[in-house]
């Protein structure tokens, strides 16, 4: 019987937000991993993204709890089995929300590259954001398959167009007890 390897790679917040949403406490990375590796099924990497948000204000106080959240998330989700993608932000007053950050462009890089390293027969990108379609079209020239696990009514045309196959992530949280 043939392995069939595959990576995952998550846009965390937005996924962790619907996690929420749906009555977890945490995007459930062990529980969406384990259910990936089926007979048959090798998981060689799982890589997500977080945020380091900046502090509302200028306290040793909030820039301590900020931190401390920061880092205790990290080390949760490297526990579950994640390869961290660190995205720092930045103050921007261009933004509605006065910050700026860099996921979606840190996650596509790092997947590319640990894709084209690691070669695996498909790519599970857990993320909804039309701005992952070109790396979807770029794996898939490479012969690697992208199989898009995202919120149905949040998939957007371009990231569906260029997809092996896409899952619901709402029935995949749903089948996982919590």
């Amino acid at each position: 019987m043939s392995i069939i390897r595959k990576m995952i790679a998550m846009d965390c917040t937005p996924l962790e937000k619907r996690a929420k949403e749906r009555g977890f406490q945490h995007l459930p990375i062990r529980e969406l991993t384990k259910l990936c590796e089926t007979d048959g099924v090798d998981v060689v990497e799982v890589l997500g993204t977080i945020i380091e948000k900046q502090p509302l204000n200028d306290s040793p106080e909030e820039i301590a709890r900020v931190r401390t959240n920061y880092v205790n998330k990290r080390l949760a989700m490297q526990l579950n089995g994640m390869n961290v993608i660190e995205c720092p932000t930045k103050r921007s007053a261009s933004s509605p929300s006065g910050f700026k950050q860099s996921d979606d462009i840190r996650l596509m890089l790092t997947t590319i590259t640990m894709a084209l390293k690691l070669r695996p027969d498909f790519v599970l990108l857990f993320a909804a954001d039309g701005d992952f379609a070109p790396m979807v079209e770029l794996l898939r020239n490479e012969g690697i398959r992208t199989e898009v696990v995202a919120p149905l009514d949040m998939l957007a045309t371009d990231l569906r167009r260029y997809a092996s196959n896409v899952v619901d992530f709402d029935a995949l949280l749903d089948s996982i007890p919590h």
